[in-house]
């Protein structure tokens, strides 16, 4: 009786056969995406950071070579080595570094002069190097292509703590050492607007309008109006200020509409629990059958807080409360009959309802993308012990992430639109291919469903249509 190698009845044998296969056969579809955007274009006009213009990979290389390996599901830069090593890429069109070469590259994005004033203890906020700068102006021609001329902007900014274990990495307010990136996200186009990279123990709240003007920025001439979510990290009487007025940018003003997470302070609780009974309404949850009331409840609450929240003549801001019932009609363990909530707005216009659900679609947006930066793409996993280099991996992976975006938008059907990158690596990105070159074409046979194939040719010829008019 003949004993196989394993348990499966087949043997292993080393590759001498001279066809080319890649095990990768739809991840040339992230490179025509950034093609058809003319991510290529950007990154020569405007990333210089090579001190020698000799050698085998230009900036543009470097930069598309580091989104496909996220798309690829890569998470540090020995996973170059298995990109590499991936015979058919090459031919498919990917030029794909090593390792090493890639960790120079993210190098050249550092520099220790902005960092000398910064302290042991403390929060410090360096800022950002040319090239750094320069990858950010990547993004922004990139979303410049992507829209529609809209008029109304909604923007979800938020922050989220990445732990490492680097002896630069600071404490953040969770305990363990890390980074607390923040980014601004437009909801209505599914894109990351601007970001900024920060210490983990630079507090959340820290300067946040900064970050938003970088962002706003970014939008098109055609937006008149901005609908800023935020959680309580923006629960600010400066920044509320700033925004109540609308935001002047490059010579036109911009209406501003936010809605924001309060502070539940002991002079806003004594308000929300003096209410009347018959103030409260039900704040239904949307669900297959429609709206259905569940344990929560609303109610506009008059509410100044001592520290003066608007200027003189103003329009005062506008509270709005949310109470929790516990199930069964029991108290609460902490021996409360409620907990309690409170959001602030500046719209006086909009039913409570109608906000308080709009503000809360929040979680879904903003602190989704997050998620997939840090889990689903590379964000997670910060390269080295440097700065810059580590803020130049962030903001790759926002590229990234738009960069798979549009992807999903203009290229691939509807209903892919909400496929996380687990779906997509294992239906189209991780699916196997055989490159056959005859004369001066290259044809790429996929193995396996030929739904797939039809998949990607549809994609391709919508790609080809879309760089057209991007």
């Amino acid at each position: 009786m003949t004993v196989p190698q394993g348990i499966l009845p087949f043997k292993l044998i080393p590759d001498t056969d001279t066809s080319i296969v890649t095990s990768f056969a739809g991840l040339p579809l992230i490179l025509e995406t950034m093609r058809a955007l003319r991510v290529h274009d950007t990154i020569d006009e405007v990333l210089h950071i090579k001190k020698r213009k000799s050698g085998t990979y230009t900036e543009s290389d470097y930069v598309e070579s580091f989104i496909s390996l996220f798309a690829a599901g890569g998470s540090c830069l020995d996973d170059f080595a298995r990109l590499k090593a991936d015979k058919g890429l090459a031919h498919l069109g990917l030029t794909i570094p090593s390792p090493e070469s890639a960790r120079f590259f993210l190098y050249a994005f550092h520099e220790e002069e902005p960092l000398k004033d910064r302290p042991e203890k403390g929060a410090f906020m360096p800022p950002e190097t040319e090239a750094l700068k320069s990858l950010l102006k990547v993004q922004e021609k990139l979303i410049a292509r992507t829209h529609d001329s809209p008029t109304i902007a909604t923007i979800d900014e938020d922050a989220s703590v990445i732990a490492s274990a680097k002896d630069e990495a600071r404490p953040t307010y969770l305990g363990p050492a890390g980074y607390q990136p923040v980014i601004n996200y437009w909801a209505e186009e599914d894109m990351i607007l601007a970001d900024e990279f920060r210490d983990g123990n630079v507090p959340a709240a820290y300067d946040l309008l900064s970050s938003l003007i970088r962002s706003m920025k970014m939008l098109p001439d055609t937006v008149t109006e901005v609908r800023y979510r935020a959680d309580s990290a923006s629960y600010n009487h400066d920044l509320m200020n700033a925004l109540r007025p609308g935001l002047a940018l490059s010579g036109r003003r911009i209406n501003v509409m936010f809605a924001i997470s309060a502070d539940m302070t002991e002079s806003l609780k004594h308000e929300i629990e003096k209410l009347p009974e018959d103030t409260w309404k039900p704040l239904r949850k949307v669900t297959d059958q429609g709206l259905i009331a569940g344990r929560k409840e609303w109610a506009d609450v008059v509410f100044v807080p001592s520290k003066g929240s608007t200027k003189k003549h103003a329009v005062p801001d506008r509270y709005l409360a949310i109470r929790v019932r516990p199930s069964q009609g029991e108290l609460f363990s902490d021996g409360n009959a409620y907990h309690y909530y409170a959001v602030v707005t500046n719209n006086w216009t909009w039913d409570g309802e109608r906000l308080l659900r709009w503000h809360r679609e929040k979680c879904g947006t903003v602190e989704k993308v997050h998620d997939i930066l840090k889990n689903d793409l590379a964000g997670g996993v910060l390269p080295c012990g440097r700065f810059y280099a580590n803020a130049a991996w962030w903001r790759l992976n926002c590229i990234a992430y738009n960069v798979i975006s549009v992807m999903k938008r203009k290229a691939l059907p509807q209903d892919w639109c909400a496929y996380r990158m687990k779906a997509l690596r294992f239906f189209l990105i991780g699916v196997a291919g055989r490159i056959i070159r005859t004369g001066r074409q290259i044809i790429l046979r996929f193995s396996g469903m030929a739904s797939v194939c039809e998949l990607f040719q549809d994609a391709r010829r919508r790609l080809v249509a879309f760089s057209n008019t991007a």
